[in-house]
Formats: structure tokens, C-alpha cells, sequence
């Protein structure tokens, strides 16, 4: 198929000089709605169906479809969902950019998952609109002296933020290490004619998301590498694989970042900062009932609890409400472990630990193979049920005496 040609011409081009390995391997093309795929190559475990150079199958409940990688029938794939992208770069950087995580434990940078709770808060949205800014200001320039002004100014952002927010620092290095990296090799990969444009372009759509807790990193990580790029090199090669991007980037520049109230206004003063401010204000007010409501549902109960240490996720990013300190609401999240399958559709709250995943439990209704309630389906496996949870009311799944 013509997505395979395309990510072997890329990974060929690369020759791994990028990460010192060769991203292209295993790969499936997979459809959400019927998990019907084609890959690459056959399984190890189980034979798949051969269709001249390519192979078919279905994936079985238990493996989530989105865009990842993912542990089956004796391989690490990357998977890809149905459709792709149609045009170019889009359909390169994420073929590369999902390639990316099949390879990252290789290279010392396992798959990361930290809440971002300062990026739910007015100081903390407002501080990143404008790195956002500072960042699209940054890669755009031309002039080297525009280009370390705006620079200077998204890392000067980035540490008031993190000097209100004692824990943000670490939670965002680890995201940007995670999903931010794989971003970034995407585009460098891409064979983008104009990449530094359309970063630029990715930077100011990334101005207007609705919430960044899981999303903040697609657009930070790869604004900092690239500019990474532009004043060191050979960063890649030399990074211990735990310092931040920010910090390298502030390092091999020799800038010594001020966390101060008056540079933080004076600086955002250039990037609209009062017009943020307030945009940031009203959807406080929204965002409190919001938060509020999901409260009401997935913690004050009653709720189905279920055990998800270990499992397979998939979900939406874009979509996801931090709701200290129980976790995060996802407004849809699959999980699929020993137990069988929960589908929701329609929020739920996963614990911070990533162990628990709830759902409001009120009319929820027995069906042939488990549950169905308000937005989400329960599917069980023979061999486990439903009993009563911790709490008067709330409901969990347990392996069957």
C-alpha cells in the first residue's frame, strides 16, 4: 500500500541518523469501527491472512485502535487508524511520528503519562498561550536577533509558570519527552519543503486548543527541538535522555531565564497578554461549572470502579479535564485489560496513578455480556463479575469465586 512506500522511502532517507536506529518495522493499518487491519508483514504468534505483499486480519477486543504502538501476536507495531491523512506533510509526520513510538524504549525514552494540573488553571493556560506565541515568533524568524528575543521570551514564560507551579516542571519535561519527541521527529523526517512555516502555523492553531493537559506537548516539544536544531546540532547524541528541552535549549544559548512578575509582564505585553487574560477569565467561570459537573458524576458517586492496572488505553487527548487529586476526566476513553473491555464514551475519570477508571454508575443497566450505563458499555470476560465497591453505592469487577 501506498503508506507503507511512503514510510519506508522516509526511513530510508533517515538511515537512522536521527536516533541512531531504524524507525520503520512492524505496521498496521487499522479501522476503529470494524478493527479490521492490514499490515506489513505476518505475525509471529498467529499466521495472518496473506494478500500478496501485505497481510489482513482482526484485532482482537483487547487491542486498542489509535494511533500508537502496541505489544501483539509476538511484535511491537505501530499502529495507524483508518483513515490517514490525505495530504502531505500531515500524512509524513504522522507516520514518523508514530514510528517514533515503536522505537522510543530502545533509546532510552519509555512511554511517559503525567497530569498536568497547572495547565488547567487560569495562570497556567495564560503563561502557555503566550510560550505558544513566543514559540511561533521563534521558529518563524528569519533575523537570528528576532529569533533569540522570542526564544528568550517563551523560556522566560515557561519559568514563571513553573515557579508557581512547583511540580509542572517535571510533568512537562516528561510529556514533552514523550509525546513532545515524537512530534518533533515526525516533522523533521517529514521531508517538509517549509516545515519551519508549518510549525509556525501548528504553534498558532495550538493557541486556540480547548484543553492542553494531554495535548500541550504535540505543539511545545516540537518548537523546542527545532530550534534545538538551529543552535546545537548535535543535541540528540549527546542528551542523557532525562534533561528538559527547555533547559538544553536555555543552556546552549547561555541564557540565564528571569521567573520575575515584571518581565513576565513586560515580555507578554508584546504577545497580547491582556486579550489573553481575558479570554482566560471568562472560560474560568465556564470551566469551574464543567468541572463541577463531571465532580458531581465520576467522584461524589455513586460509580463503577474498575481496576485498570496494566491495561491497553486508547483516547482522546484533545478531551481531557484534570480533576485534582483524584485524576483526570476523559471524555472518551477505552480500556481493555483481563477483565474484558470498557468503552466510554461520554467521561470518564482516571485515577492519577493510572490504576482506576470510573464511570457514574446511576442507570446502569445489566446486558448479555456485562453492563451498560449513561455513555459507556461493560463488556466481561467469562470468569469475572460485578461486586460492591469500597463505598455504599459504588461498584467494582472482581475475578469470580
Amino acid at each position: 500500500m501506498a503508506a507503507f512506500q511512503r514510510m519506508q522511502a522516509l526511513c530510508e532517507a533517515d538511515a537512522g541518523k536521527a536516533w541512531g536506529v531504524d524507525l520503520c518495522g512492524p505496521t498496521l493499518l487499522a479501522d476503529p469501527a470494524t478493527r479490521r487491519f492490514v499490515a506489513n508483514m505476518d505475525g509471529l504468534e498467529t499466521s495472518l491472512e496473506r494478500e500478496g505483499a501485505i497481510f489482513r486480519g482482526r484485532l482482537p477486543d483487547a487491542v486498542p485502535v489509535a494511533n500508537t504502538a502496541v505489544k501483539w501476536n509476538g511484535r511491537t507495531w505501530t499502529m495507524l487508524m483508518l483513515p490517514l491523512p490525505q495530504g502531505e506533510p500531515a500524512l509524513s509526520i504522522l507516520l514518523m511520528h508514530e514510528a517514533w513510538h515503536r522505537i522510543q524504549g530502545q533509546i532510552g525514552l519509555a512511554a511517559a503519562h503525567a497530569d498536568q494540573e497547572q495547565l488547567e488553571t487560569e495562570q497556567g493556560r495564560l503563561s502557555l498561550r503566550l510560550e505558544l506565541r513566543a514559540l511561533a515568533a521563534a521558529v518563524a524568524a528569519t533575523d537570528p536577533d528576532d529569533r533569540l528575543r522570542a526564544t528568550r521570551d517563551a523560556l522566560a514564560f515557561r519559568a514563571w509558570r513553573q515557579a508557581r507551579f512547583p511540580e509542572a516542571r517535571q510533568a512537562e519535561d516528561a510529556m514533552e519527552r514523550h509525546e513532545g519527541i515524537a512530534e518533533y521527529t515526525g516533522r523533521l523526517l517529514s521531508q517538509d519543503t517549509a516545515m519551519s512555516a508549518h510549525l509556525a502555523d501548528h504553534l498558532r492553531k495550538g493557541d486556540g486548543v480547548a484543553a492542553y493537559a494531554r495535548s500541550f506537548a504535540y505543539y511545545t516539544g516540537p518548537a523546542y527541538g527545532v530550534l534545538l536544531d538551529s543552535v546545537s546540532p548535535g543535541w540528540r547524541e549527546a542528551w542523557n535522555r532525562h534533561d528538559g528541552l527547555p533547559a538544553m535549549l536555555a543552556s546552549a544559548l547561555g541564557l540565564a531565564v528571569s521567573a520575575a512578575d515584571a518581565a513576565f509582564a513586560e515580555n507578554g505585553a508584546r504577545y497580547g497578554m491582556d486579550g489573553i487574560r481575558a479570554e482566560e477569565a471568562a472560560r474560568a467561570i465556564r470551566q469551574a461549572a464543567a468541572s463541577a459537573a463531571l465532580r458531581a458524576r465520576l467522584v461524589d458517586g455513586p460509580v463503577l470502579v474498575a481496576p485498570v492496572k496494566g491495561a491497553s488505553f486508547s483516547f482522546d487527548p484533545n478531551r481531557v479535564t484534570p480533576l485534582p487529586p483524584e485524576g483526570a476526566a476523559y471524555a472518551t476513553i477505552r480500556a481493555a485489560t483481563a477483565w474484558g473491555v470498557l468503552e466510554v464514551e461520554k467521561d470518564g475519570l482516571l485515577s492519577a496513578d493510572w490504576t482506576r477508571l470510573s464511570v457514574q454508575y446511576a442507570g446502569a443497566e445489566a446486558v448479555a455480556d456485562g453492563l451498560k450505563g449513561d455513555g459507556w458499555s461493560l463488556a466481561l470476560k467469562p470468569g469475572w463479575v460485578l461486586a460492591p465497591g469500597a463505598r455504599a453505592g459504588d461498584w467494582t469487577i472482581r475475578a469470580q469465586d
